[in-house]
């Protein structure tokens, strides 16, 4: 028996929801299990108070395996310990200092007590070290948790669903970008660098897509004054907004992964992206973070290049490079990791990574 517990919603369109189906679609190819999630949630605490509950009325339920996805679950992680269960937790780690500096300097309240209060951290990051493994998406993310003192990290990336078909590049120069506009996103450093660089370049789209971002057209319309941008709001199908574009930008100033950047580059779109975002080693142009200048640039050369051959750009891509990143190869990855059920052998196979 196995146990998935999540605070996301599995399967949605997000990233996490991507995820969370493919890591507990592979957990149930090992062997029956249980998934528990729990998305509703708002308390910091509430989805680890709601399944230790549920682990306090089964004092007899003890599943080998238990795979833990975001969210805060100390005391469920303790106590299945206890019981002697295997435990492995993703974290999607981005940097807390840069996230915090972000919401303050738009205005956002940076209102997450099990960050900012010193007992809740301590109490929050104690589930990840009590993990017999870590599972980070990128060396990005590792290197965060690791800083954090957790010692079995492990990077499995994110994966990617390949396109039907590669579409062909526009005859506009369109730039994309979906996300939500969170302030961990960046999306303030394209709308600056977009505002310093388009009005000189008419035949320039800026395309902005995602959750939440039709709520913050006046902050947009505020930073991006000059130029053509369009903003479309949440997609149902993420394949046009690609199809749609020239070049993708993923302009985080920090993040775990960013599913975008394979999704993207799948489509045969060039990649700009950041260095705070853990996908750059899987972008084809990467910029210092929070650097609206430096995304001009790397804008700028890509525009260069559509201008000279559009459809070279997606050669330039090279979508190829990426297929061993499919979700089909990282769930099998996701599968090898589970069917390890000893720590020892968790700790040899963390080492091969």
């Amino acid at each position: 028996m196995n146990l998935y517990v999540t605070a996301d919603a599995i399967g949605t369109a997000t990233g996490g929801g991507k995820v969370t189906h493919h890591e507990s679609q592979a957990l149930a190819s090992i062997g029956e299990t249980e998934i528990w999630q729990f998305p509703n949630e708002p308390r910091p605490w509430g989805a680890d108070l709601a399944a230790r509950s549920r682990l306090e009325a089964r004092p007899e339920y003890a599943p080998q395996r238990a795979h833990f996805y975001s969210g805060t679950f100390t005391k469920t992680i303790e106590i299945l310990r206890a019981r002697g269960t295997t435990i492995s937790y993703t974290a999607a780690a981005h940097d807390i200092g840069v996230s915090r500096r972000e919401h303050e300097q738009i205005g956002i309240p940076f209102d997450y007590p099990h960050l900012t209060d010193p007992v809740q951290w301590r109490a929050y990051l104690r589930g990840y070290l009590l993990a017999d493994v870590v599972v980070c998406p990128s060396i990005y993310s590792a290197d965060i948790m690791r800083g954090y003192g957790c010692k079995n990290v492990m990077v499995i990336p994110h994966g990617f669903d390949p396109p039907a078909r590669i579409a062909p590049i526009p005859n506009r120069f369109v730039v994309g970008y979906l996300g939500q506009p969170g302030p961990d996103k960046g999306l303030v450093y394209l709308l600056r660098a977009w505002d310093v660089w388009s009005p000189e370049h008419p035949d320039a789209l800026l395309m902005i897509a995602g959750r939440g971002t039709l709520h913050v057209l006046p902050w947009i319309r505020e930073l991006c004054t000059s130029g053509s941008y369009y903003v479309r709001g949440e997609v149902a199908e993420p394949n046009d907004l690609y199809d749609a574009c020239a070049a993708y930008v993923q302009s985080s100033a920090s993040e775990g992964f960013g599913c975008e950047v394979l999704e993207a580059r799948a489509h045969g779109r060039p990649v700009i992206c950041s260095d705070g975002a853990g996908a750059r080693d899987h972008a084809n142009q990467v910029v210092p973070a929070c650097d609206p200048g430096a995304l001009a640039s790397a804008i700028d050369l890509w525009y260069g290049r559509w201008r000279a051959n559009p459809q070279e750009m997606i050669t330039l891509a090279e979508p190829s490079a990426i297929g061993d990143l499919t979700w089909r190869h990282i769930r099998a990855r996701y599968t090898e990791l589970f069917s390890v059920q000893t720590k020892r052998h968790i700790d040899w196979y963390a080492r091969v990574e």
